[in-house]
């Protein structure tokens, strides 16, 4: 998915959480990453960045999938490159 795509489904999103894989690696950008380091920070690892888009400082998180998971997420969208998770508590 292009950044602009990513960037685009963030500004509407109010309460999922979207994950994508980049180079065997998952992320989240934005809204997404706000809420990841908001509800998840003391029990994920999380590793955060700042991105730059269009010149916005945006934040980005790397994040243990398999940690995440062990969590009450339920699981709305899956595919090889990208999940879409909702909180169920």
């Amino acid at each position: 998915m292009e950044i602009f795509e990513i960037m685009d489904r963030e500004s509407l999103n109010k309460s999922e959480v979207y994950l994508y894989e980049e180079n065997g690696k998952w992320f989240a950008y934005d809204r997404s990453a706000a809420s990841l380091l908001h509800c998840c920070k003391d029990t994920v690892n999380l590793k955060k960045q700042l991105y730059s888009f269009y010149g916005i400082m945006t934040e980005k998180v790397e994040v243990d999938l398999n940690q995440l998971l062990d969590m009450s997420w339920f699981v709305a969208l899956c595919s090889d490159t990208e999940i879409m998770l909702i909180k169920t508590n």
